[in-house]
């Protein structure tokens, strides 16, 4: 099983605060199969507790597909400022390098502007 752990920034809850868009960075990620549960638990109790304590921070999702081992992680963030500053002071690194061990593939980053939101 294969899991592809995307980190996204973005969800403003998908609130827009101020009418600005709020921004997403997402993580596309490949991992070994069979490792779906750790993986699963380490971003729940790890990954999603960091995320709350940054700045801007507006929500995080995880995508998972349990026969492919692919992941979306979506994190939401107020501003692509609040979401540069999160990247530069580490934390995003420091949240990757926590799966270093059940990649298969290099995780693969891009970012967006949450452009419409409906239903968060």
């Amino acid at each position: 099983m294969v899991c592809l752990v995307v980190s996204l920034c973005v969800i403003a809850v998908l609130a827009q605060k101020e009418n600005k868009p709020a921004f997403a960075r997402v993580t596309l990620t490949q991992s070994k199969i069979g490792y779906y549960d750790e993986i699963v638990k380490l971003y729940s109790e790890s990954v999603v507790p960091a995320a709350k304590s940054q700045k801007g921070y507006l929500g995080i999702l995880l995508l998972s597909n349990r026969e492919t081992g692919k992941g979306i992680s979506i994190a939401f963030w107020e501003s692509e400022e609040d979401a540069i500053a999160n990247e530069n002071s580490g934390y995003y690194k420091e949240q990757v390098n926590k799966f270093k061990d059940y990649f298969t593939a290099e995780p693969v980053r891009e970012e967006y502007e949450v452009t419409v939101k409906d239903g968060f």
